[in-house]
């Protein structure tokens, strides 16, 4: 073997063996996907660009169709992968996946790379059996198409698949599960008090980045064709903020209220506003009213999590994009009493409450979030929101207005609280919209609007 080749063999394990420790990890720990990955191309920076995307999408993909990985690996091995050893587990489930979905690496590179693997990982032994297993796959071909069980063929817990049919239909939830394993676009709000939009598209376009306009939304753009948003010059001077544009639907509810009301004064408060977008996009859109009237009154954003470690995003968020009307605070959303205030103060014109949820609307960005979320944890889901609910409900201003929404789209966490806020408030329902994942290329989004009564 030549100097040059033994160099190209060196590199591929040591990015696979980097691939295996995060998945080991990751099903060890039980830690969210998205921060383990962050954390290791942090701690492998050095690495170039194309190694660092290698590693991502070898890790982010063999979690995403784990389940559809141990199908495959399962016809071809008389252990079945439950029954492994973890590292020969994820040796298979990372090379299966490499044969499957990454058709640009030759099939005889993933084998050796994988008995490579095995022995780096002092398991020589079990080389044969892994090297087995995998030629075996090799030599036939795999119609992922042809699984009858569609819960295996996309990589879905059957308990979703189940749960989606029956409230949206089987082909609908063909649908979602499709668009979630493609690649999500990237959307982004242009922050309005310090740019306009066609000023950001030639900043952006200036760096080679394509832009899209996003229809309805004349302050949004869908980008593509960067690296890393904190590279993109604009992200760190506070130009624009990444956001769905299913979630900016909240902002534009907000401007709506504005503007049929003119306030001369507005308080909002964001009692689960971590890490700040629509707290931040709130403040935008006040701002810029402010600026365009002659105001008398105080207009304030409150933004609230419950521990430090999540408003810290906020503050970031509020210091980066040069919103001070923010003010930040922690506190469980549970607790009635807005911040100790007794004062007239404490109340709010509007309270956004994006509450905790299952979040399958969001599978497609979070590739490993059908995997932690149990059925069970719905109804628990369903009765935090509720107390949440009714704390908001000692702090929201008569005529004031609530915005509840998620992102998720199981019915218990959609339309059957907006029917228990109903009947529990007597609030009046003022609109409400249900987008499932895909439509209009969006995530999954719920949100309902609502005007408590005066009295």
């Amino acid at each position: 073997m030549t100097k040059e080749k033994k160099g190209r063999d060196d590199k591929g394990t040591s990015l696979r063996l980097i691939v295996l420790e995060s998945l080991l990890l990751q099903e060890k720990e039980g830690q969210k996907l998205n921060i383990l990955i962050n954390g290791v191309l942090a701690r492998y920076g050095y690495l170039s660009r194309e190694d660092r995307a290698f590693i991502k999408i070898l890790t982010e993909g063999t979690v995403e169709r784990r389940i559809t990985l141990d199908y495959v690996i399962d016809r071809f091995s008389r252990i079945k992968t439950g029954k492994m050893k973890p590292v020969i587990r994820n040796i298979l489930r990372m090379s299966a996946y490499q044969m499957l979905f990454m058709e640009h690496i030759p099939v005889h590179s993933v084998c050796d790379e994988a008995v490579r693997l095995v022995k780096k990982k002092h398991m020589q032994p079990l080389s044969g059996f892994v090297n087995g297993v995998l030629r075996s796959m090799a030599r036939e071909s795999i119609d992922l198409d042809s699984i009858e069980d569609p819960s295996v063929r996309y990589s879905f817990p059957g308990w979703i698949y189940e749960r989606f049919t029956e409230e949206f239909g089987k082909e609908k939830t063909i649908e979602i599960f499709r668009y979630c394993l493609d690649a999500s676009p990237v959307y982004i709000r242009i922050n309005r008090t310090k740019t306009k939009i066609e000023e950001m598209k030639k900043i952006l376009e200036c760096q080679g980045i394509e832009t899209k306009d996003v229809p309805d939304h004349p302050y949004a753009l869908e980008i593509s064709g960067f690296s890393s948003i904190g590279t993109i010059e604009g992200f760190r001077e506070g130009l624009f903020s990444v956001q769905d544009v299913s979630s900016m639907a909240i902002g534009d509810e907000i401007a709506g209220i504005i503007e049929r009301n003119r306030p001369e004064g507005l308080k909002i408060i964001d009692v689960c506003a971590s890490p700040g977008g629509k707290s931040c996009h709130a403040a935008e859109i006040l701002m810029e009213y402010r600026n365009k009237n002659t105001c008398n009154g105080k207009f304030c954003v409150e933004s609230r999590d419950i521990s430090e470690g999540k408003t810290v995003f906020i503050e970031e968020n509020r210091e980066r994009l040069g919103l001070d009307i923010i003010r930040t605070f922690v506190m469980d959303a549970r607790q009635p009493n807005v911040t100790g205030d007794k004062d007239e103060d404490s109340r709010a014109d509007i309270i956004i409450a994006d509450l905790p949820c299952s979040g399958l609307g969001v599978m497609g960005r979070k590739n490993d979030l059908k995997y932690r979320v149990k059925p069970e944890d719905i109804k628990s889901l369903q009765l935090l929101q509720r107390d949440i609910l009714k704390a908001t409900d000692t702090y929201l201003e008569n005529g004031g207005y609530l915005l509840f929404s998620v992102c998720t789209i199981t019915r218990d966490e959609t339309i059957e609280q907006r029917n228990w806020i109903q009947n529990e408030f007597g609030y009046e329902l003022l609109g409400e919209k249900l987008l499932l994942p895909g439509e209009k290329r969006t995530d999954g989004f719920f949100y309902s609007v609502f005007r408590k009564g005066r009295t």
